[in-house]
């Protein structure tokens, strides 16, 4: 029988656990809701005991679902949210995970800026200063929790954490730490002489990995899943469904559409941009580096929009194909076009302009989906720019195209063809492909991405002028009504 893999993925709202054929089709999978705690402004944490419990409940439901004797497996993985991560004293978690969307760090932008500069700290680790990195986090924790910081042993991203409690071995995964700011990452190693030169002390870092690495065994006996089974290190989620959607060749642009959108590409030689817009990790395999803009929090704002109506997403986008392109003159500025340390420290604050008398529900959600497209066509076209080439191969994948509609609206407004992966899990598929590489297990032809449909380009004529309207309209309110600096 072809062997299977397992793994979870761990995010902020919701924990996935997948059961696949390596090289093949997803088997079962599982997931289970998790609550973010917001108990102050800028913070946003998780009880690691409780996501633990989660992660466990949907990996024993996942594998109780595959119905595949224990001897089939290969081995074991993860993927996660990015920037978040959990301090350990070696034995057990010292207080709640830190998530990815919190914002903490704010208060450490200044004197990264001051110390170390951004021209060289993006020199250095490929990312300017925001206040949702790990670098500014732990900086932030560091000087408000120094108790606790003292007593951490280790810091482990959320993904590392989990391969820890799977396997009792500590190790990161090398584009978690690229993309938390703390790797050289041209060097692929941990930056020790930025982050000794800031005060922490890189001894509290794990030792890192290539994604695809044997880390460990399973430990834990009470899964489904036999004991010994190889741990194996994944990476971040945006990488992962990168890799899963084909997005690991020259070519390739990955839009991954969830409450936030990566636009991103995979190149050989990590790319140097004047103008510091995108951010640059390794990526999932040796010697190819990550490159990405990003169009901010449209998915979460078109949530927020179904919540308020009562709706469900999938409502939204129905209503929306009753407005013509444009939305009637109305502009919902709930997506970034410009993806920069500049655009970022002023955002613009999320705003619906053009509403009148004769403004229809259709209207408004038209518009919240149409600013979802025209940021992603605008943050090609920056990515574009860095590569100093078009795109061949334009992939959406994510939540935001679960819907249908987001794919085909995008096909719409860039006027190029689309990939729509036919998994909804390309994250699960880039696992599987994983475990494979760290097993020794030769994948078919094609093996390790997913198949896909094709959505062939529209006609962009009728969203260009209310494109064009939307980059002002979102530059003016950016530059007149920014958000609080942080």
């Amino acid at each position: 029988m072809t062997p299977l893999a397992a793994g979870l993925d761990l995010g902020g709202s919701a924990v996935k656990a997948w059961v696949a054929e390596v090289g093949g089709q997803m088997v079962a999978e599982a997931s289970e809701k998790v609550v973010t705690r917001r108990p102050r402004p800028q913070v946003a944490e998780i009880d690691p005991g409780i996501w633990w419990a989660a992660c466990r409940r949907t990996l024993r439901e996942a594998v109780s679902r595959a119905g595949r004797g224990p001897g089939n497996y290969a081995g074991i993985t993860a993927s996660s949210l990015r920037q978040g991560f959990v301090l350990t004293d070696g034995r057990a978690e010292l207080g709640p995970a830190v998530l990815n969307s919190d914002r903490r760090g704010a208060s450490q932008l200044e004197r990264l800026r001051r110390e170390v500069g951004t021209e060289a700290l993006y020199a250095t680790t490929g990312h300017w200063p925001a206040p949702e990195l790990t670098l500014p986090k732990l900086l932030h924790l560091a000087e408000a929790e120094p108790q606790r910081w003292r007593a951490a042993r280790r810091v482990l991203f959320v993904h590392d954490w989990a391969l820890w409690r799977l396997s009792g071995q500590e190790a990161t995964e090398v584009s978690l730490a690229s993309a938390g700011q703390l790797a050289d990452v041209v060097r692929r190693c941990w930056a020790s002489d930025l982050i000794g030169h800031l005060g922490l002390e890189v001894d509290k870092l794990a030792p890192l990995v290539e994604a695809g690495t044997v880390v460990g065994q399973l430990l834990d006996g009470d899964l489904g899943l036999p004991l010994g089974l190889p741990v194996v290190a994944g990476g971040g989620d945006t990488q992962m469904a990168a890799m899963g959607s084909g997005g690991m060749v020259d070519g390739v642009v990955t839009v991954v559409a969830g409450s936030s959108t990566p636009v991103q590409a995979a190149t050989a030689v990590p790319p140097r941009d004047p103008l510091r817009h995108p951010w640059v990790s390794t990526h999932l395999a040796p010697e190819r580096w990550a490159v990405e803009t990003n169009a901010a929090y449209p998915g979460t704002m078109l949530g927020w929009l179904a919540g308020v109506q009562r709706r469900e997403v999938g409502e939204l986008w129905a209503r929306a194909a009753d407005s013509r392109p444009g939305a009637n003159g109305v502009t919902a500025v709930v997506a970034a076009p410009v993806w920069s340390e500049e655009a970022w420290v002023a955002r613009a604050p999320q705003s619906v302009l053009g509403l009148g008398p004769s403004t229809s529900e259709a209207d408004l959600a038209r518009a919240f989906v149409e600013a979802h497209a025209y940021a992603i066509r605008a943050n090609l076209a920056d990515l574009e720019r860095v590569l100093g080439r078009s795109a061949t191969t334009l992939v959406v994948t994510g939540g935001g195209a679960r819907h249908g509609g987001l794919p085909r609206l995008v096909a719409d407004v860039v006027g190029r063809d689309v990939t729509v992966p036919a998994t909804t899990q390309p994250a699960a598929v880039a696992g599987a492909a994983l475990v494979a590489r760290a097993c020794g297990i030769d994948l078919p032809p094609g093996g390790g991405a997913a198949d896909a449909e094709i959505l062939v380009a529209g006609d962009p004529r009728p969203y260009e002028q209310p494109y064009q309207r939307y980059l002002a309209t979102s530059d003016a309110v950016r530059t007149h009504l920014p958000e609080s600096p942080s």
